[in-house]
């Protein structure tokens, strides 16, 4: 690996840069398992499963790790068992530990076709906020919808619309756990040229002299976990002037499929964003 590339990224990512040993495939995946575990308090064990490919020259592994509690908590002694309902309230449900709470929440309700609703879930540093975002009649399909036409715009102008407002939210308990393999998801992003060994061009990161080959990237993979409880810290009470009164109480029920959007609002930058199809 050049220098020059590994001084950029210690100096503007703070990035640990460590050797690998492709013939030592076991202890290479070890070392990177270890830090992924690391920085994720454990959450994370198993970055690389298997043995990484003797033809493997760079890992580039990069992790994130929130962790913070609600600003208005969810009451654990109201956490009971309620449905869900995966393709809308008319099809089959399966139960879930619903959670409730009541309190003075930003909150938005589109007036388009869309019909979407949003709640705002702050976290006790206020810089940060968890949004649940549902269609009317809410299913998978709607949700699906939903996500064919969102933009990052639409988003950020239905979180600038919020205002502060008496809310009741019914939010399922879950802990959800992914992995996926991002490659088709590059590949429609344009990322195409450094996918190919025939067009990749990592000169700047790698000295392809060196290393015999020309570098390209053959695997990119993501793992998610993240806990939703009721773990939280009391409402301010200095907000609750804000509210609405003359309005009646707005209303978001996750007994039917959402999506979850998790923003740093201080730099706008997302944290986590999905859908909750499952959230078992």
């Amino acid at each position: 690996m050049r220098q020059q590339y590994v001084m950029l990224a210690r100096s503007l990512y703070g990035a640990l840069v460590q050797p690998i040993d492709p013939q030592n495939s076991g202890a290479s995946t070890a070392m990177i398992n270890k830090w992924v575990s690391d920085v994720t308090a454990g959450k994370i064990r198993n970055m690389i499963e298997g043995s990484l490919s003797p033809s493997s020259s760079v890992v580039i592994a990069n992790a994130l790790y929130f962790k913070a509690k609600w600003k208005t908590q969810f009451e654990p002694l109201v956490t009971r068992d309620a449905p869900f309902f995966p393709d809308g309230l008319d099809g089959p449900s399966y139960r879930v530990k619903m959670m409730s709470l009541s309190g003075c929440l930003p909150f938005y309700k589109t007036r388009d076709a869309l019909d979407v609703s949003i709640v705002g879930l702050p976290y006790r540093d206020d810089t940060s906020t968890m949004y649940l975002i549902q269609p009317a009649n809410s299913s998978r399909a709607a949700v699906r919808r939903l996500q064919a036409s969102l933009t990052g715009k639409m988003l950020d102008s239905w979180i600038g619309q919020m205002k502060l407002q008496s809310t009741n939210v019914r939010l399922p308990k879950m802990h959800l756990r992914n992995s996926v393999d991002l490659l088709q998801s590059f590949q429609k992003l344009g990322f195409n040229s450094i996918l190919s060994p025939a067009k990749s061009d990592l000169s700047n990161m790698i000295d392809s002299k060196t290393s015999g080959q020309n570098p390209y990237v053959n695997q990119i993979l993501h793992k998610l976990d993240l806990a939703i409880d009721e773990e939280g810290t009391e409402g301010a009470a200095a907000t609750s002037a804000l509210v609405d009164r003359i309005g009646s109480q707005r209303q978001f029920n996750g007994n039917a499929p959402f999506l979850i959007y998790l923003r740093h609002d201080a730099t706008g930058l997302p944290l986590f964003y999905g859908p909750i199809f499952d959230p078992r």
